[in-house]
């Protein structure tokens, strides 16, 4: 017995040492295996102090990695960077050298201390310095200056702003949000693949939701700091920048649009007080859109989608009034039922059909080309009796009044793709409108009853006419490009499909000399002082508000300069009282001399 007990101490002491020995062996392996590690993801860009404390990463987006849209000679619409200060929480210091910190801080930036304090102190996550609610842009002495403070929880970074405070053509490019579901019904694969979620904002409206599919990004860019459980900034690592290395996006989308021209036109707009209403600017040789504004105005970073305001006016269809008698003349002539130099009598109404013309003492005897340049209601109704219902609705549709004109066609597997996003088409007569009746008849052919029409389709009728009859589809998108600036898609000019053949070409030079009647000694004779000679055609629509309170749409459609036709355009300003003074005119005169100068420089 006494020789086992130092036996089974040897055993014990035996296999204290193998287990001590394989710990050891562990321990060494595992050593190497970080040095590996560490080795592999230093050679990725991975350091393993980051790999520690990456649960205690507190970072910002600066920018979402979205596509941007750009005006027709590359000067961007959206996306503006601005240099802005991002301040991470950390642990703050209160004594003497803390207070004095903040005072320095709240120097550098222009605000009293307690504006600082104010912003800082409850921070509990990354925020960019802003004041009532918007970012603040540094200039280059703040920046210097904060640079030199060497804080790592102060980083001066650039910031990538969807919309401007003022957006440019705001209704033209819409505006994005989250919208979840649209992405589970139309964006399935996406999220599948991890692009998008439910929260995901996705355009809501205009060019951001019509080129939704290839504007989203491949990641975003973001700011960030690490911090140890007190947050407290680890030693070594300073905020870090992290963006997707890819030259190819996000994309570019490149608009038809004049920068300069969209600006003026708006300020032109709101000079005038146009609450409600529209302006189209079409380049005459194609139809390409070249500025396209609407009224009420609207901030896409505060959407109101029951206020309305992000519906844009030039899309959607109204009541034309007089604009219509160049559908009515075109009608008149390719079908030989009136002459240009018929006579007719105005005695100011014609009471079968309880009609009146807008000169209540009458034009007396008048002919065809006059009465349209003096836009004779009582001409064009007595016309109307010469012309079938079925007659008017046709050339309302060779002229494209009756169908969205927009860009559509293929693109990138979508067989319907549509540039302008909720185009609505106009009308002549609605669905149950008995349009051989005397009466009916009467009233469309002076733009009256049921007919509607689009801004848009009423500038592109004008650019038909220059084109001798052949309805173009007007571009708004020409292109979209990869960052790196390779062509990713082009838009072709095209024809409006589906149309009846268009009007003669003698029938289109007809109406545009009549035009020029209009401003030479007709309804637009204030036009003469404008920069440019120009041409067009007035009208005033009859409408009700929505209390049932009689308003007019005021309208003009025209081209200039008239010797070498460069642009046309529609205006039109919605819902003015019956005897407010005409804002179609001025506005028409003011968006000429706009392109007048522009053409000029």
């Amino acid at each position: 017995m006494n020789h086992e007990k130092p036996l089974k101490k040897h055993r014990l002491f035996y296999i204290l040492l193998i287990i001590v020995s394989l710990l050891v062996v562990l321990n060494i392996r595992l050593f190497w295996i970080q040095v590996a590690a560490s080795r592999s993801w230093t050679s990725r860009g991975i350091d393993l102090v980051e790999n520690s404390v990456i649960q205690r990463e507190q970072g910002i987006v600066l920018d979402s990695g979205r596509g941007d849209f750009y005006d027709r000679s590359g000067q961007p619409l959206t996306g503006r960077e601005i240099p802005v200060l991002t301040v991470f929480p950390v642990h703050q210091d209160k004594g003497k050298a803390g207070k004095e910190l903040n005072r320095r801080i709240a120097d550098i930036l222009h605000v009293p201390e307690s504006v600082w304090i104010q912003f800082v102190g409850p921070l509990k996550s990354p925020r960019v310095w802003s004041v009532d609610g918007a970012e603040v842009a540094l200039n280059e002495r703040q920046i210097a200056q904060i640079s030199e403070l060497g804080l790592p929880q102060l980083a001066v970074t650039r910031l990538k702003q969807r919309y401007a405070d003022s957006q440019l053509a705001s209704q033209v490019i819409g505006f994005i949000g989250q919208d979840p579901n649209r992405i589970t019904r139309q964006y399935t694969d996406q999220i599948h693949r991890g692009e998008l979620q439910l929260t995901s904002k996705i355009g809501g409206a205009g060019l951001e939701k019509t080129f939704e599919p290839w504007l989203q990004g491949i990641g975003a860019t973001s700011v960030s700091l690490f911090t140890d459980a007190a947050k407290h900034p680890l030693p070594g690592l300073d905020a870090r920048i992290v963006t997707p290395q890819n030259g190819y996006y996000p994309v570019k989308v490149v608009t038809t649009l004049d920068t300069a021209v969209q600006r003026k036109i708006e300020q032109a707009m709101d000079a005038l007080q146009i609450r409600d209403g529209a302006v189209v600017v079409l380049d005459a040789a194609n139809a390409d859109i070249v500025a396209m504004a609407s009224r009420p105005d609207f901030n896409p970073q505060h959407v109101d989608l029951q206020q309305g305001a992000w519906r844009n006016r030039a899309l959607k269809s109204a009541a034309p009034g007089s604009i219509f008698k160049t559908v009515t003349a075109a009608a008149a002539l390719e079908e030989r039922a009136v002459k240009p130099d018929d006579m007719f009598e105005c005695t100011g109404e014609l009471g079968k059909y309880g009609l009146t013309c807008w000169n209540k003492q009458g034009h007396g005897r008048i002919s065809f080309r006059e009465g349209y340049a003096q836009s004779c209601n009582i001409v064009f109704a007595k016309i109307a009796e010469k012309l079938k219902g079925a007659t008017m609705e046709e050339y309302a549709r060779k002229l494209g009044l009756t169908v969205p004109v927009g860009w559509q066609g293929d693109f990138m597997q979508a067989s319907d793709f549509r540039e302008l996003d909720a185009e609505e088409g106009g009308q002549v007569f609605a669905g149950s409108t008995p349009k051989e009746d005397g009466g009916v008849k009467a009233q469309s052919a002076i733009g009256q009853r049921d007919v509607m029409i689009t801004p848009l389709e009423a500038a592109n009728m004008v650019v038909t006419l220059l084109r001798q009859g052949k309805v173009l589809s007007p571009r708004i998108v020409k292109e979209v490009r990869f960052q790196n600036g390779r062509l990713m898609e082009a838009f072709a000019e095209k024809r409006v499909g589906g149309l009846p053949g268009g009007i003669s070409a003698g029938t289109a030079k007809t109406l545009l000399s009549w035009m020029d009647d209009v401003v030479d000694h007709g309804t637009g004779k204030s036009l003469q002082s404008a920069k440019w000679s120009l041409a067009g055609k007035s009208g005033t629509a009859q409408v009700t508000d929505k209390s049932g309170s009689p308003r007019v749409n005021q309208w003009f459609i025209g081209y200039g300069p008239t010797e070498h036709p460069a642009y046309a355009a529609a205006v039109m300003v919605g819902g003015m009282p019956e005897t407010a003074a005409n804002k179609s005119l001025p506005l028409f005169k003011e968006v000429m001399d706009i392109l007048a100068s522009s053409a000029v420089q």
